[in-house]
């Protein structure tokens, strides 16, 4: 785990994980190996440049040797750092070295992190408020910050940085048609903000549990096209157990799915295709949980795991409660669900597991849907006097940790036991090929999801309309905050 993969490796992994982040969502088919064209001589092949399709095209800057400063904050959930002093043998921290030394020496430019003591932005905000244009040239952001902080009029849109294009691979198309307000992308994800990736959300399933209960190879289903909520509903029952015969399913029994009570709507919402806020013709937010969509998706949750018992209901914890990792590592769950962060740290587990998106709401949706719980987003404030600069560091920073960062990581999880086999490496370029951010599970999540939604999932609460029309205003009152 500790050498840098091979070329043809590395080609291998960044054509499979990041091939597809354009409009078709689609794997490239092409990518088993790197492509090879004749030499001049018979005989001969030059193989071709694996990273080409990762190239920039900025051209020629010279930065004159100045720093350019990037403020972050720590976050216990990801990898929210940019930087690394030294080299030291560990993959992804050598490739964090590789890329930033790679932009220094090619710009004439020194990244220097700048390390925040809150992550709320609220001081940020005053810094840049006071025009100290000094401190940074940009900024981390969470989420919620990120919009307020644009809506505030104090950061430049995306479409007002010159340079910078979207469309390009190392940018993350599926995310980023998410993240636009009244036209203006308000922030954009690339292969730089590798945190955000991190926090999005997945299915582990227990393989030995697959075999034993003689059910279809998940796999498959997800490859062609019939993971779906009836298929995932139908293995979930399968699992249930009363395990120690008590007659009564507590701790110490068995079950078809784990995770967190906030987590479970939002994950098969989004997995459905739907929103609980949506965009209207002029790119406006608009509430949408009274849509049929999202109606049929969150009373098919509640049948799916509360009718008929396959939910373990825990209490407390992170995100990915401890309890339910401590469940799914003693074979008490066929599924649990999962962030890529929380794969990292379960690497000594001895289940063997794989990896899956959430499944589609039935075999006519026409693809499959990730959610991205949260995300952290680079911004440049007001007070940064030279866009371009900002912009050309963006789109390198973007470019570079496609042909570093990404492959660092992909190399560690496909050398340790994070994914375990190579159908769950596709399965993760789908999930990242398919990440869409929905305004009221991350934004306005104080509003929503942790307001009432995980509470109605909790209580067993299926009473949608109760909450609309309070909501309705909330989301109205937002939408007029967006600026023209």
């Amino acid at each position: 785990m500790k050498r840098i993969i091979a070329p043809i490796l590395v080609f291998f992994v960044i054509a499979l994980v990041f091939a597809s982040c354009g409009e078709n969502n689609a794997a490239d088919e092409n990518a088993d190996e790197a492509s090879q064209a004749p030499g001049e001589n018979i005989g001969e092949t030059v193989a071709e440049d694996p990273f080409a399709k990762y190239a920039d095209e900025l051209g020629e800057y010279d930065f004159k040797g100045g720093e350019f400063k990037i403020q972050t904050f720590y976050n216990e959930n990801v990898h929210n750092n940019i930087d690394v002093p030294e080299e030291n043998g560990e993959v992804f921290n050598d490739s964090m070295y590789k890329r930033n030394r790679a932009i220094e020496d090619r710009f004439n430019v020194m990244i220097k992190e700048v390390p925040a003591d809150d992550f709320t932005n609220a001081k940020t905000k005053k810094v840049v408020l006071a025009g100290d244009a000094d401190v940074f040239d940009m900024f981390d952001s969470r989420c919620p910050d990120a919009l307020a902080n644009w809506q505030e009029g104090w950061v430049h849109s995306y479409e007002n940085i010159p340079v910078i294009d979207l469309s390009k691979p190392y940018w993350n198309t599926s995310a980023n048609k998410t993240l636009t307000l009244g036209g203006s992308q308000y922030v954009a994800l690339g292969n730089f903000n590798f945190a955000s990736y991190e926090i999005s959300h997945a299915l582990l399933f227990n393989k030995n549990m697959i075999r034993d209960l003689g059910l279809d190879n998940p796999y498959n289903l997800v490859n062609e096209g019939n993971w779906t909520f009836d298929q995932m509903e139908k293995m979930m029952k399968a699992a249930i157990s009363d395990l120690d015969g008590d007659g009564a399913m507590d701790q110490n029994d068995r079950y078809g799915y784990l995770t967190h009570p906030k987590q479970v709507l939002p994950n098969f919402w989004i997995a459905a295709g739907a929103f609980s806020v949506g965009k209207d013709e002029n790119d406006m937010p608009y509430l949408s949980m009274g849509s049929e969509k999202f109606v049929n998706a969150f009373d098919r949750t509640f049948a799916m795991l509360w009718d008929t018992g396959a939910y373990y209901l825990g209490k407390g914890g992170p995100d990915i409660p401890q309890y339910a990792i401590d469940m799914f590592s003693n074979n008490q769950s066929l599924f649990m669900d999962t962030t890529l962060f929380v794969i990292e740290k379960i690497r000594s587990m001895d289940v063997e597991f794989g990896i899956i998106p959430y499944p589609k709401y039935d075999s006519a949706q026409p693809e499959y849907v990730s959610r991205v719980e949260y995300y952290m987003a680079m911004q440049v404030p007001i007070t940064n006097s030279d866009l371009e600069r900002a912009g050309a560091m963006l789109e390198a920073l973007n470019s570079e940790s496609a042909k570093t960062i990404i492959p660092a990581y992909y190399e560690i999880a496909l050398k340790s036991k994070y994914a375990r086999d190579d159908d769950s490496a596709q399965m993760l370029d789908l999930i990242f090929n398919t990440l869409v951010v929905d305004i009221g599970d991350t934004t306005l999540c104080d509003k929503i999801r942790d307001a009432f939604m995980a509470a109605m999932f909790e209580k067993n609460d299926r009473n949608l309309a109760s909450k609309i029309e309070s909501t309705e205003a909330i989301i109205q009152k937002f939408a007029e905050k967006i600026p023209n």
